[in-house]
């Protein structure tokens, strides 16, 4: 199949990105903050309007709880940052997983992503890929280079996900795609509060969780049928 939206998505990141670090050093560093701030407020108020659509909230917060654990025992943040600074010096590893989980993790993405692999329709992807351009385009220029390198953040993960749902997408419940949703919210606030400043989360320690949750979303249905 042709992931023609998240093709034009990854596109749009690695534009966006690189007209930010071109203009970088033209925004001083109090507006970068600013902007930050700014994107941490936003991706908070988002991520609220996300978790209200929860259907199984205790799933959530199972998934969250187990799923945030496997990830502080893999220890993926620490590894990964490791990874990635024996190629690139300074800060790119904080910006290049702040801005993939951002353009990656929201119910946009999710949403988007079905559509593309189960239906074909990348029109979804493609209003994201406009909001990314803009977005990326402040990120780099606040959060450095890493943020150009997390278009391919964005062509490996939509592009994943939209394969993986033109296989299982149409078997999917409304109520898992809600609680996915949901759960990427969950995800989203603490990205918001850490984009703030307010505290700094690994973020990758919790990328486990949205695996974990349709684990329990299933034993959640058993459960319900006997």
């Amino acid at each position: 199949m042709l992931l023609i939206g998240t093709l034009f998505n990854t596109i749009a990141v690695a534009v966006g990105s690189s007209a930010g670090l071109l203009a970088g050093g033209r925004i001083s560093k109090k507006s970068q903050t600013h902007i930050l701030q700014v994107f941490g407020l936003f991706t908070v108020a988002l991520s609220m309007k996300m978790f209200m659509e929860a259907v199984w909230a205790i799933d959530i917060f199972l998934a969250l709880a187990t799923g945030s654990l496997l990830g502080q025992t893999l220890n993926l943040d620490s590894r990964f940052q490791t990874f990635i600074s024996k190629y690139n010096s300074g800060d790119g590893a904080a910006g290049f997983i702040k801005a993939t989980m951002l353009f990656c993790v929201g119910g946009m993405t999710l949403v988007g992503c079905i559509d593309e692999g189960v239906r074909g329709d990348y029109n979804l992807l493609m209003v994201k890929g406009f909001m990314d351009l803009i977005s990326s385009f402040f990120l780099a220029a606040a959060l450095g280079r890493g943020v150009l390198f997390s278009a391919l953040g964005v062509l490996l993960f939509q592009g994943s996900l939209s394969l993986a749902f033109s296989y299982i997408g149409v078997g999917m419940s409304d109520h898992l795609v809600a609680d996915l949703s949901a759960c990427g919210g969950v995800l989203l606030l603490a990205l918001g509060i850490d984009l703030m400043g307010i505290k700094e989360f690994k973020m990758l320690n919790l990328v486990p969780t949205l695996a974990m949750l349709p684990i329990f979303h299933y034993l959640h249905s058993l459960i319900e049928i006997v």
